[in-house]
């Protein structure tokens, strides 16, 4: 009796203890790392939604300095040109003759260029190059000033490739040059505040670019696209 009676007290007290027991706290840190994943990924897709409307409402022009950046439309002809049309040929094929032209061609560009002179660029560039020259030009003036490239030193080159396409030869060459590189306003005299809006009209500065050159055959050497 007393076994029983102690069994049933056992017993009871094992019951009210599991009632009394608090519940055991859910655990939140699946569902709080889900939440900030969600969260993360529409934030990144808020973030590329205003990227592209920025960019497709916004087509500009390369950020000049110097003549710098190249004609997207001549993406084709160094590096899109079909395997079927293209043969690479060896760098030594270039010869020094071939390397005094394009020299050559680096002052006497950046000298039309300065002068904004599309009529003494015409002969030395391809007809997309001069294009887009010409467009470049116009965005500089809508902006007020002029860019100047004077005293150009060809200090190194190195030819990176060439390559002939059907009738075309092509050569792309690392330059770097020393040159007094600045902007002047169009609108302000010398002297006035904002009449140098960029650079030093005194001191050269060194610039680094890879100009592509094209001739047709054995022709005269013309740029072709210019690559920072």
């Amino acid at each position: 009796m007393l076994g029983e009676i102690l069994l049933e007290a056992a017993t009871s007290n094992a019951q009210t203890t599991e009632a009394d027991a608090p519940a055991p706290e859910t655990n939140n840190t699946t569902h709080d790392l889900s939440s900030a994943g969600i969260l993360l990924i529409l934030l990144l897709v808020a973030a590329l939604t205003v990227f592209y409307f920025l960019k497709i409402q916004r087509p500009s022009l390369p950020d000049f300095s110097g003549i710098t950046g190249r004609d997207p439309s001549n993406d084709k002809l160094s590096t899109k040109a079909s395997s079927a049309t293209r043969q690479n040929l060896l760098v030594d094929s270039v010869t020094s003759a071939d390397k005094a032209d394009f020299q050559q061609l680096l002052i006497d560009v950046q000298k039309a260029w300065s002068k904004q002179d599309l009529t003494e660029l015409r002969p030395l560039v391809t007809p997309e190059m001069l294009n887009y020259f010409s467009a470049a030009l116009a965005d500089n003036r809508s902006q007020d000033f002029r860019n100047h490239v004077e005293d150009v030193v060809l200090l190194r080159a190195e030819v990176l490739e060439v390559w002939t396409e059907q009738a075309r030869q092509y050569v792309t060459a690392g330059l770097r040059w020393s040159a007094r590189d600045y902007n002047l306003s169009l609108t302000k005299k010398h002297g006035e505040p904002g009449y140098l809006v960029e650079g030093s009209e005194e001191i050269p500065t060194e610039s680094g670019e890879a100009w592509t050159f094209m001739r047709i055959q054995e022709g005269k050497w013309r740029l072709s696209a210019i690559q920072q």
